[in-house]
């Protein structure tokens, strides 16, 4: 029986108006869409201290990262994002920053992140830093100058007051300074500061990082602390965020990917501000360092693009309107999402292979509905935006669990992801996924990593390389690594090894026979191998750029198998994905000559008549053919 298809194409332009302004008011697109390599870009995210680590210290380096760029280049990947490289007081991660214009030395000099953009270049990939806008580390020379007294240089780079605005503040700052770790709690808005300044400073996420003062978009005249983001304060702060981007560009860095991006103005409800900031970054930016790219940490293309970054992050955070085709929404756990075994039902065990209590078991999991809020709401991002510039899908990054996760853990299903991630506009492959990596869970709180009850560590764990100790990441005695190697099981798999494990003081955790790039480097049907061919089919097919168009089919009777168009108006590309262990079929009565095979996983096959074509998709298969 034939099903009854919804293309969301370009032909309801009335509903998808690609001239209409992307965001509320008048913003007019002053610069160029680009640059160029974007269009068929993969972009490879690198969490420095997690990668390989080349003096035994048991944290990564760039010499680390430099040794292993022939491996990077094997992937075909355009360019690598490095998650923040500068000298910190590692409270979060090297996201509290106290000095902009150095490298950490637990990272190695200046000189030699300069080798390291040299030798990449080289290899003809480029290289993004991330840059942290928003705040500093409480340990920088501005912040601690600027504790100091009112009229000092760096005095407005930041926010602070003797008196708190109102009761919720009070009682946000009573109830963080309960924590004993209160340094890295993200309650409320405001520390007590100890400086002779003021009683107060704002902060922008733990109470390590104060906010820097990009000023307030609507200052109320009874807050003396709040400045608009006109006063020379704010002013010299916006100054110093380009002087930072011009340091690094002149070292021959391509980009920023920019933390917290739409946080840095406060009391901006409808972002016109931070809009008008950012658009005045990239004009600057345009003008004297051209071919740079900018890309925020937003979530939102509608704003994000229209304020001038070429790239946006479609994130999977609990509240994003893509998480559960990534995560069981409330859990993250075994189940409940769109690409799970289980078709999407519900979430029964949590991540230690226990089961959920049933009070605790979201049974409202459908999976039509998680397919078509993610169609409907990604298909209007791109749509809206297309001239703009581009919104990028991820496998996952350094603040969410892995693909490999829970239930989700066999090379199979880890296949039908990772194609899914790899034909979509713009993707960003996060280190180790394409070996399948496995998340971890209850692993120590490494420099802020974890915080209320989010496990960032586990998706920290150091890459995996070879056979030898560590897993070829560090020479180092295991107990000496900052964050446990990956073992051969996992709590969801295996919960009683994991007690035991735990028992024996979490010794030697590196897993004999681990997943590694060794293992999989010349097995062609390895993961690894499957995603480097996803990235060169990619390169070679211009259907399949950022600028290609996205069109989703959508059956809300049948939602497997997941089956979306890309296409740049020369050729069409199908994409057909099922992640469920049954088999599913799909017939297109459009499709009625017969499309040509580009790569597939698992058994899928198709058969063409004048009536269209059946396709049918076993267990864990992925088939993309050319029409």
């Amino acid at each position: 029986m034939k099903r009854a298809l919804i293309v969301f194409a370009a032909f309801t332009a009335a509903f998808f108006n690609l001239n209409a302004q992307p965001v509320p008011g008048s913003f007019e697109q002053n610069w160029k869409k680009g640059p160029e390599w974007l269009r068929n870009a993969v972009i490879y995210q690198v969490y420095p201290s997690s990668f390989k680590d080349s003096d035994g210290n048991g944290i990564g380096d760039i010499p680390g990262v430099i040794s292993k760029l022939n491996y990077i280049e094997s992937l075909g990947v355009a360019a690598i994002w490095f998650n923040p490289l500068f000298e910190s007081g590692w409270i979060d991660g090297g996201y509290d920053v106290i000095d902009f214009y150095k490298v950490d030395p637990r990272f190695g000099t200046n000189n030699d992140l300069v080798e390291l953009v040299q030798e990449a270049h080289a290899r003809g990939i480029k290289v993004m830093l991330d840059l942290v806008a928003g705040h500093t580390s409480d340990k920088h020379p501005w912040f601690i100058q600027s504790g100091q007294d009112s009229n000092l240089q760096y005095s407005d780079y930041y926010i602070w007051s003797d008196r708190l605005p109102d009761v919720k503040a009070e009682r946000d700052l009573e109830e963080m300074l309960k924590d004993p770790n209160f340094m890295q709690n993200t309650t409320g808005k405001w520390m007590k500061s100890g400086y002779p300044r003021a009683k107060y400073y704002y902060k922008n996420f733990y109470a390590c990082q104060p906010a820097l003062n990009y000023g307030y978009a609507h200052p109320d005249p009874s807050h003396p602390w709040e400045q608009s983001v006109d006063a020379p304060g704010p002013r010299a702060v916006r100054q110093e965020l380009k002087d930072i981007l011009a340091f690094w560009y002149s070292k021959g860095v391509d980009g920023f990917r920019v933390d917290m991006a739409s946080s840095l103005v406060k009391n901006d409800r409808d972002k016109r501000e931070i809009m008008r900031l950012w658009r005045e970054i990239r004009e600057w930016s345009d003008v004297n360092y051209p071919e740079r790219v900018l890309m925020a940490e937003w979530n939102d293309p509608k704003y994000c693009l229209a304020g001038g970054f070429n790239v946006d992050m479609n994130l999977n955070s609990t509240r994003s309107a893509n998480r559960q085709m990534y995560f069981d929404r409330k859990h993250q756990a075994d189940g409940g999402s769109y690409f799970s075994l289980n078709g999407g039902a519900p979430s029964e065990k949590d991540l230690y292979g226990n089961p959920w209590p049933e009070e605790k078991i979201d049974r409202s999991c459908n999976p039509a509905d998680m397919l078509k809020q993610y169609y409907d709401y990604i298909t209007d991002a791109f749509e809206s935006t297309s001239e703009w510039g581009y919104f990028a899908t991820i496998t996952g990054n350094h603040d969410h669990l892995r693909f490999n996760t829970g239930a989700r853990n066999t090379p199979e299903q880890l296949k039908v992801m990772m194609a899914w991630v790899l034909t979509m506009p713009l993707p960003i492959l996060y280190y180790g996924d394409e070996i399948g990596i496995r998340s971890l869970v209850e692993l120590p709180n490494v420099e802020g990593a974890n915080h209320n009850g989010k496990e960032r560590a586990g998706g920290r764990s150091p890459m995996q390389w070879d056979a030898s100790a560590n897993a070829g990441f560090s020479t180092c005695a295991p107990e000496n690594i900052y964050i446990p190697v990956c073992p051969e099981w996992t709590p969801a798999t295996s919960y009683p090894q994991y007690l035991k494990w735990k028992e024996d003081g979490c010794k030697n955790p590196t897993a004999h026979g681990a997943i590694t790039v060794e293992s999989q480097d010349a097995d062609p049907e390895s993961l690894l191998n499957w995603t480097r061919a996803l990235i060169a089919l990619r390169k070679g097919v211009p259907a399949l750029w950022a600028d290609a168009r996205f069109e989703p089919v959508f059956d809300a009777a049948n939602p497997y198998p997941m089956v979306y168009r890309r296409t740049d108006g020369n050729m069409t590309v199908l994409v057909v994905l099922n992640p469920t262990g049954k088999k599913h079929t799909l017939a297109l009565s459009d499709v009625t000559s017969t499309p040509i095979p580009l790569l597939s996983a698992g058994k899928a096959s198709y058969k063409t008549s004048a009536r269209g074509t059946r396709f049918t998709m076993g267990p864990t298969s992925a088939l993309i053919v050319a029409l």
